[in-house]
């Protein structure tokens, strides 16, 4: 019923069972801890790879809010804006100055107009259009008065026209010149 087997078949069934069980060994413990050991390398890579992106990104950050304080620092002279008001407000002051100014000049303010900026910029712009009845040297000290005073005020659109008066209606105004232009003044919203 049952041969007996022989050496040499014996000792091939020996190697076959060894071979099978490091098989089962190299499959159930040796492989998926290569795997694993693989895995992790790669994933230690990565993470390494985050880590030296986020340092350098907070290193950057640093760098960055630095810049902006130095900046802040050097770059904003608060006395060259308007006052940050609401803008109604510092028009209806850049008014009272220009009225200032061209009557303590020798000027006669005839009518004023100011317009705000309504967009988000930094630095809101008002412009106040002005009329004028002015001599010439009267004009001369208020574009002067303007150009040197703070906040920064820029004129434009100058228009300046000389008051024709007939023989009969000569009065005093009949010498003055008519002036127009606009001055524009900026505000910061910068949070300083």
């Amino acid at each position: 019923m049952n041969k007996p087997f022989t050496k040499k078949q014996h000792a091939l069934l020996s190697l076959s069972v060894l071979i099978l069980i490091i098989m089962l060994i190299y499959a159930v413990l040796i492989n998926p801890a290569i795997v694993t050991r693989s895995n992790n390398h790669e994933r230690i890579d990565t993470l390494s790879f985050q880590l030296s992106k986020f340092s350098d990104s907070k290193s950057e950050i640093a760098r960055i809010k630095e810049e902006i304080n130095s900046l802040k620092q050097t770059d904003i002279n608060t006395n060259d804006f308007l006052k940050s008001d609401a803008s109604a407000i510092v028009a209806a002051d850049l008014q009272k100055k220009l009225k200032t100014i061209i009557e303590s000049s020798g000027g006669n303010l005839v009518s004023t107009h100011a317009t705000t900026d309504k967009g988000d910029d930094i630095y809101p712009k008002i412009t106040v259009k002005v009329h004028m009845q002015v001599e010439i040297t009267a004009l001369q000290t208020v574009f002067y008065q303007l150009e040197i005073n703070k906040p920064l005020l820029f004129i434009d659109n100058v228009l300046i026209q000389r008051r024709n008066a007939s023989a009969k209606r000569q009065n005093k105004n009949s010498g003055l010149l008519e002036v127009r232009f606009d001055v524009t003044g900026y505000q910061n919203k910068i949070a300083i």
